[in-house]
C-alpha cells in the first residue's frame, strides 16, 4: 500500500529536510533546547563516565570521542554547546569481534562476509549501562496508528553526535563522527566519519551521502523553497565541502555555537542514502523513468515519490545505518525491523551490536487499548500512550504484567496557543491584545483542574520553559494564574469587548460575537485532551467568550495548524531544550502553533511571507542573535529575554505540568536505565540507547 495521502510539498520539507520538526507534532509530551556555550579551544576527548541511573556502571566509550569537554547549566536538563579541536582515539580494548548467531548462519551459507569486514576500521565501543549483554530475540513496543509507528525511528536514528545520560546529564559525544574540529572563530565544523563503515545494504558510507542531501535535498528549491533554518546562520546556509572520502566541513557565515546540540537532534537528517535514492531524483533518474515510478506509485509529483521512499518505518528497501532496518511494514498491524548485519558499534568485549535480533512494533486500536496490551505484559520499555494518569493502574498490575514503572522525568503540559496570526483579521486583533491574553489567563481555574485531573499533583501556571531549563529564571510562568474572574472581566472590557449579544456572548470590535476554536488531538496529557481543553474553554465561557474546544485526527490538526487555519491550537509545549526546537517560543524554524503565518517570514530572513509585528519581530531577533552569539553570557541573556517576553505577554496560556514520566519496563530487561529526561528533543526513550537493550532469560 502506498502512503499517497501524507505526502504533500510541506510533508516532504519536514520529513526529509528538517525530520525532527515533523516530530515535534507527531511527538507526545513535547520540551525544548540546551543552554550553549561553546569553548573555542583544543581539549582533550571525553572518556568513559559513571551514569548516575540506578546501579549503573560506567558509560559507554567511543573510540573516537569528540573533540569537547561539554559542560552543563542544569542537573536534569541540557549541555552546554561543544566546541573543540581535533582529538586523539581512544585505543579500543577489543582484540577479536563476535556476532549474532543469526549473522554467523549467514555468514557460514556465504551469504554475508565475516564480520570483521563489516565493521568499520574503527567501530564505536560501547560500554553498557549496566551489564554486557547476551544476544537476545526480540524487543517489543506498541503503537497506535502507521503515523504513530514514526516513533519507531526517534528510537533507531543515528546522527553525527548524539544524546549521553550516563552522568545524570545531557550531553552530547561522538557517534556516526568520530571526532570533529571546530575553527577558532566558531564557524566551521571539520567532522570525521567513521573509515569503512557502511549502510545496511553494504555499500560504503561516505562523505557523497552528506553531499547527496546538502546538493540534492536541502539545496534543490523544488524540494525546500527555504533552505531548512537549522542549517542557517546570519541568515546565510551553511556551505558543506567533501574535504575526502571521509571528511566533511561544515561552513557557516557566523559562529554557530549550538550546531553540535542541533546534530543530537536533527542530524539523522542530514544522512541520506545517496546509492539508493537518487533513482528517485530528478538529478539522476532518467525523466520517463521516474515519471513512471510516480505514475505507478499514484503520486502528482517527483518529491512525493522521493519522500515515500525515504519514510524509514515504512520502506523495507531503504538502507539505513540504523542498529536495525524494518523487514516488515507497519500497514501489516506490526512493524518488524531486523538487525543491522553492517551496525559500526559493538561492546567492550566485541560483541557486534544490538543485542536483540528484532525489534517490532505492535499496532493497538488506541492509547487504551496500547496500555491494556502493556499491562498484559507485551511491551518491554515504553512511556508512550502510558500516561500519569494511569500511573496507579500501572503500579497495581505490575507483578501480573511482570514489568516495573519507572518514573522518568518529563510529561505534559496542556496549553492553549493564542494564534497571533489567525487569518480572521478582526479576531487577530483581539488576539494580539495582551489584555485579552490575560483575561483568559486569569478566567482559568487552574487548582480545580489541577485536582480533576492530576489528583493535585501538578504546578499551575503558564508555559515559560522549566525549571530545569538554563534559560528559566525564577517567577516565570506564574504571571496572571490566580483564578480572578473579576479581573478577567475587567480586562476584556478594557480590551474593548465589554458589549454582548442577547444570548450573553461578547462581541468584537467589528460587532460580531467573538468565536473561537480550541483544536487539539488524541495526545498524552495523562488524560484525554479532549477532556482538558473542554474544561479550559467552560471557563471562558463564563466570561462571555463563545470558545469550544474540538478534536480532530492527528494529521488533520497538523495540516491544519501549519496551515494557519487553526484559532487557538491546543497541545503540549517544550519545557526544555527549546532553542533547538525553537518554534514553541519563536516562530522560526518549520512551524510555531502561536504565530504560524510568520514562520516564513522569519526563516527566510524577511524575503518572503507575512510581516510579524514588533513585539515578535523583537523575539525573531533575539533568537538568530542566540545562535550565532559566541558569549555563553550574552546568549543566556537572550534565551532569557524570549522567555521573559512570554511570560509578560502569554502568547501561549497553559494549564498544569506534571513532571513524571511513569516507564514501563518489562523485569527481564537488561541496560534499561533507571531515570532519564524523557522529552523529544531527547529522542524520548532513545535517551537510553536501546541498541545496548537485552533481555535475561530466565
Amino acid at each position: 500500500m502506498v502512503l499517497k495521502s501524507r505526502f504533500t510539498r510541506r510533508h516532504f520539507l519536514r520529513l526529509a529536510a528538517v525530520t525532527a520538526s515533523a516530530g515535534a507534532v507527531a511527538a507526545c509530551g513535547g520540551t525544548a533546547v540546551p543552554t550553549v556555550a561553546p569553548t573555542i579551544a583544543a581539549t582533550t576527548a571525553p572518556t568513559a563516565v559513571p551514569v548516575e541511573a540506578a546501579t549503573a556502571t560506567s558509560a559507554p566509550a567511543a573510540t573516537a570521542a569528540p573533540a569537547a569537554t561539554p559542560t552543563t547549566a542544569a542537573a536534569a536538563a541540557t549541555s552546554a554547546a561543544t566546541a573543540a579541536a581535533t582529538a586523539a582515539p581512544t585505543t579500543a580494548a577489543v582484540s577479536k569481534y563476535e556476532e549474532a548467531p543469526m549473522l554467523a548462519d549467514l555468514v557460514k551459507a556465504g551469504k554475508l562476509p565475516p564480520v570483521e569486514e563489516r565493521l568499520p576500521a574503527n567501530p564505536m565501543i560501547i560500554e553498557p549501562v549496566a551489564e554486557l549483554g547476551q544476544w537476545s530475540d526480540e524487543v517489543r513496543r506498541i503503537n497506535t496508528t502507521i503515523g504513530d509507528v514514526w516513533d519507531w525511528s526517534t528510537q533507531v536514528r543515528e546522527g553525527f553526535a548524539r544524546w549521553d545520560y550516563r552522568k545524570g546529564k545531557i550531553e552530547p559525544i561522538a557517534n556516526v563522527a568520530e571526532s570533529w574540529d571546530i575553527s577558532g572563530d566558531g564557524t566551521t565544523y571539520t567532522f570525521h566519519l567513521r573509515k569503512g563503515m557502511r549502510w545496511s545494504d553494504g555499500e560504503p558510507f561516505t562523505a557523497d551521502d552528506i553531499l547527496f542531501y546538502y546538493e540534492d535535498v536541502a539545496s534543490n528549491t523544488e524540494i525546500n523553497p527555504v533552505f531548512p533554518a537549522w542549517l542557517t546562520a546570519g541568515g546565510e546556509p551553511v556551505k558543506v565541502t567533501k574535504v575526502d572520502d571521509y571528511t566533511v566541513t561544515f561552513k557557516f557565515a557566523k559562529p554557530y555555537g549550538v550546531f553540535i546540540e542541533f546534530l543530537c537532534f536533527l542530524g539523522d537528517s542530514i544522512i541520506m542514502p545517496k546509492h539508493y535514492l537518487k533513482q528517485f531524483h530528478p538529478k539522476y533518474a532518467k525523466a520517463e523513468d521516474l515519471d513512471k515510478m510516480v505514475k505507478d506509485a499514484k503520486f502528482d509529483h517527483w518529491f512525493q515519490l522521493f519522500a515515500n521512499k525515504n519514510q524509514s518505518w515504512t520502506n523495507t528497501e531503504l538502507p539505513v545505518i540504523w542498529p536495525w532496518h524494518v523487514t516488515t511494514s507497519p500497514e501489516t498491524g506490526r512493524l518488524v525491523a531486523e538487525r543491522n548485519p553492517y551496525y559500526w558499534k559493538v561492546d567492550t568485549a566485541g560483541k557486534q551490536l544490538p543485542y536483540f535480533d528484532r525489534f517490532t512494533c505492535q499496532l493497538a486500536q488506541d492509547p487504551q487499548a496500547a496500555l491494556m496490551k502493556a499491562i498484559a505484559g507485551e511491551t518491554d520499555y515504553q512511556y508512550r500512550h502510558m500516561g500519569f494518569a494511569n500511573y496507579t493502574l500501572l503500579k497495581e498490575n505490575e507483578d501480573k504484567g511482570n514489568y516495573q514503572v519507572r518514573e522518568w522525568i518529563g510529561g505534559p503540559f496542556p496549553c492553549v496557543y493564542v494564534n497571533q496570526s489567525v487569518k480572521d483579521l478582526g479576531l487577530r486583533k483581539v488576539f494580539q491584545t495582551k489584555e485579552f491574553r490575560h483575561a483568559l489567563s486569569y478566567a482559568l481555574n487552574r487548582d480545580e483542574m489541577n485536582q480533576l485531573f492530576w489528583h493535585g499533583l501538578a504546578t499551575p501556571g503558564n508555559p515559560v520553559a522549566s525549571p530545569r531549563d538554563p534559560f528559566y529564571v525564577e517567577g516565570y510562568g506564574t504571571n496572571a494564574i490566580e483564578y480572578d474572574v473579576d479581573k478577567a472581566n475587567q480586562l476584556l472590557d478594557q480590551a474593548g469587548l465589554d458589549k454582548k449579544d442577547s444570548d450573553g456572548f461578547r462581541l468584537r470590535p467589528d460587532g460580531k460575537r467573538l468565536q473561537f476554536t480550541l483544536e487539539c488531538y488524541p495526545s498524552e496529557m495523562g488524560t484525554p485532551a479532549i477532556d482538558i481543553f473542554d474544561q479550559m474553554a467552560k471557563y471562558w465561557q463564563a466570561v462571555g467568550l463563545d470558545a469550544v474546544a474540538k478534536e480532530v485526527e492527528r494529521s488533520l490538526w497538523t495540516q491544519r495548524v501549519n496551515g494557519n487555519e487553526v484559532d487557538m491550537p491546543a497541545y503540549d509545549i517544550a519545557k526544555i531544550l527549546w532553542i533547538l526546537d525553537p518554534g514553541w517560543y519563536v516562530p522560526y524554524g518549520s512551524y510555531c502553533y502561536w504565530a504560524p503565518g510568520f514562520v516564513q517570514w522569519a526563516t527566510s530572513g524577511g524575503k518572503s511571507g507575512e510581516e510579524p509585528p514588533d513585539d515578535i519581530k523583537q523575539l525573531i531577533t533575539w533568537y538568530t542573535s542566540l545562535l550565532t552569539e559566541p558569549d555563553p553570557q550574552k546568549r543566556l541573556e537572550l534565551g532569557q529575554k524570549i522567555l521573559g517576553q512570554h511570560n509578560e505577554q502569554i502568547y501561549v496560556v497553559g494549564a498544569c505540568s506534571i513532571d513524571l514520566l511513569p516507564m514501563v519496563v518489562h523485569k527481564d530487561m537488561v541496560n534499561v536505565m533507571e531515570k532519564a529526561v524523557g522529552e523529544y528533543r531527547t529522542l524520548h526513550e532513545a535517551i537510553s540507547w536501546p541498541f545496548q537493550f537485552w533481555r535475561r532469560k530466565a
